[in-house]
């Protein structure tokens, strides 16, 4: 969240949300303090730090969100 003014450029944060390391709050705090106007938060229910077992919906998440962006 500290560095997060600073970036600029269209920011998409994808937060598993049974990660035991970054809480919800504190993804939700890290968007929050976003630098860029465009910002999306995207929660992946139920999915661990690395995203096992969610990897290819991530991935297709984030691959919808840039070619909205960078068509």
């Amino acid at each position: 969240a500290d560095t997060m003014p600073q970036v600029t450029v269209p920011t998409l944060l994808v937060h598993p949300t049974a990660d035991t390391e970054i809480r919800v709050w504190q993804a939700k705090e890290i968007v929050d303090a976003a630098g860029a106007d465009d910002v999306t938060y995207l929660e992946m229910k139920g999915a661990p730090h690395y995203l096992e077992g969610h990897r290819p919906e991530a991935l297709e998440a984030v691959a919808q969100w840039i070619e909205a962006r960078f068509p």
